[in-house]
């Protein structure tokens, strides 16, 4: 390390130098690191891709100490002028200034990382990048009950994270508590419709009840909180004089969200909507 210093300090004093040193730098560390990363196929692609954002950066930030403490002494010389020009700064820059607030709240308060499903006003999806300016997620919807991806990208300032309450979907991790929502007329069996979702859904859940029920308990244990029962359960909601709701509540693992409400309304709909034979005016005559 002394040996680095001191051929640091034997280069021209040449600013301009020593900044191209320190970017070159940088840009090889950024490289290398990609490169160790995509030859390490036994880490998660969402994992490589968190450090990968991670790395970048921290490497951005390194680099702005580093060009401000290469380029100190000229910065001195300047400082009246910047204190006069500080205010007009403020106004040019200032959805920069909001930008680079939020990613320092979401940094402080761990708001989200790469791979966490958000919502933030009416936006809705999974993170797939971070910066320092900016957050982009892989969409979901289209609608708020809807577990599918668009196929769409929405990038959006990190400013928005000042003015608007932002939900995590997925805070409990690997297992998440969802709720699928079930209209029935008034007119029908309601009850035997609750029976009927509440056998499916323990049919879908029972391979990983045990394994949910696990986790949840580690995460009671680790931040101390109360965490819902992973167990099946319907409530009952009366909207109106003609529907009432059934509410299940299930533990399910976050990456099969989609796939298992589906199989429990599948289930639902075949034993309580059973396929019915041709009425007697759709049978042929002859």
């Amino acid at each position: 390390m002394e040996s680095l210093g001191e051929l640091w300090r034997a280069l021209p004093a040449n600013d301009l130098l020593r900044t191209g040193i320190l970017l070159a730098c940088l840009v090889a560390v950024r490289v290398l690191a990609v490169r160790a990363l995509a030859r390490q196929p036994q880490i998660s692609i969402e994992m490589r891709r968190r450090w990968s954002v991670n790395l970048r950066n921290a490497l951005l930030i390194a680099g702005l100490i580093g060009i401000v403490a290469i380029w100190s002494r000229e910065l001195q010389t300047v400082a009246v002028s910047l204190v006069v020009i500080a205010s007009a700064i403020a106004i040019a820059f200032k959805e920069v200034i909001l930008c680079l607030s939020g990613s320092f709240y979401r940094t402080m308060s761990k708001a989200y990382n790469i791979g966490d499903r958000i919502e933030l006003g009416e936006l809705r999806g999974r993170v797939v990048d971070i910066s320092v300016l900016t957050t982009t997620i892989v969409e979901i919807g289209p609608q708020h009950d809807a577990h599918q991806q668009t196929g769409r990208l929405i990038t959006f300032p990190n400013s928005l994270l000042l003015g608007h309450a932002l939900a995590r979907e997925d805070y409990t991790g690997n297992f998440i508590v969802h709720v699928i929502t079930v209209p029935v007329s008034l007119e029908a069996d309601v009850l035997e419709a609750e029976h009927i979702l509440i056998n499916a859904a323990r049919e879908v859940c029972a391979p990983f009840l045990e394994e949910a029920q696990a986790h949840m308990k580690a995460l009671e244990s680790m931040h101390l909180i109360d965490t819902p029962s992973v167990a099946p359960r319907v409530s009952l909601k009366i909207v109106d004089d003609e529907i009432v709701r059934l509410n299940l509540r299930i533990a399910v693992p976050r990456i099969r969200k989609q796939t298992v409400e589906q199989d429990i309304l599948h289930r639902f709909l075949a034993a309580f909507h059973p396929a019915r034979p041709p009425s007697a005016d759709q049978t042929d005559p002859s």
